[in-house]
């Protein structure tokens, strides 16, 4: 598991998640996201970005948040 990019913005929502992921999608020459796992906490615009631009990933949700919100 490798973190591969980071970035600040004013607010976490669909329209920056999309925005960073595209970035993401276009440096990395990701496509669909065949083979590719995101690992998130279950930020709602982060989650329809990436059903949006990454129909093929694996999506799985962070342990740590989960058991942090349990």
């Amino acid at each position: 598991m490798y973190p591969l990019a980071w970035v600040v913005v004013e607010l976490e929502k669909t329209k920056t998640w999309t925005w960073f992921l595209e970035e993401l999608q276009s440096d990395m020459q990701i496509g669909g996201g065949n083979r590719f796992t995101f690992i998130s906490n279950q930020q709602k615009g982060l989650m329809n970005a990436i059903k949006e631009l990454f129909p093929n990933v694996e999506h799985r949700r962070c342990a740590r948040h989960i058991y942090a919100n349990f």
